[in-house]
């Protein structure tokens, strides 16, 4: 049976305050940090899944990893494993879309699993090039990723523009999560919405 899939966009990062696309490979703002926090006071209580039926995964861009560390290292503390995988990363070529050199994300995330990272990253080339066909293309890659895993469940941190690719919907705000199932489609796989919170600094669903 196909994994429950919990979407999840990354906490306020810099760039978001005043839409500076320029910045390279943002951190999240104090408020994103804050979030993060919250939304880890949200869900640990409630989490019905054990260690090994789980597994996080995340974008390799600075933000996604940093709503990982604040929003998740409670189940990362039980032993639930998380991976980096390039599918994930944002759409755009811009400044705050590309990500830094794998060989310094590794030496800041040690205990991450970069094993699976395609090594052609950060580069923009082929399935993660700036082109609706190519957003398509990693849509369809990633979704056909997560319904041969063999988890219950897979948390998914990632970004608005790929995520509109990848679900149909509003756009996601920052620290937003919804819940989906995996559904054959025709000739492709479909997320089914079954539910949606959004996290605030203050830790209260909005």
């Amino acid at each position: 049976m196909a994994p429950v899939i919990i979407l999840i966009r990354h906490g306020e990062a810099l760039h978001n305050i005043d839409d500076e696309w320029d910045l390279p490979d943002p951190s999240l703002t104090e408020k994103g940090v804050e979030q993060s926090k919250a939304l880890a006071a949200e869900l640990e209580p409630k989490f019905p899944f054990g260690p090994k039926e789980c597994r996080i995964v995340v974008s390799p861009l600075r933000r996604t990893l940093q709503t990982v560390k604040y929003g998740f290292q409670w189940l990362r503390d039980r032993g639930v494993p998380t991976e980096v995988r390039a599918e994930w990363q944002e759409t755009t070529d811009n400044p705050c879309d590309v990500g830094d050199e794998p060989s310094k994300i590794k030496d800041e995330w040690p205990d991450l699993d970069f094993s699976t990272l395609d090594p052609v990253y950060p580069q923009k080339i082929g399935l993660y090039e700036n082109s609706e066909e190519a957003f398509q293309r990693r849509a369809s890659f990633a979704k056909n990723w997560l319904s041969q895993r063999p988890e219950k469940c897979i948390i998914v941190v990632t970004h608005s523009g790929f995520l509109k690719r990848v679900v149909k919907g509003p756009k996601f705000r920052n620290l937003e999560y919804r819940v989906y199932e995996l559904v054959e489609d025709s000739d492709d796989l479909k997320l089914e919405e079954t539910s949606r919170e959004v996290i605030s600094k203050q830790g209260h669903r909005l």
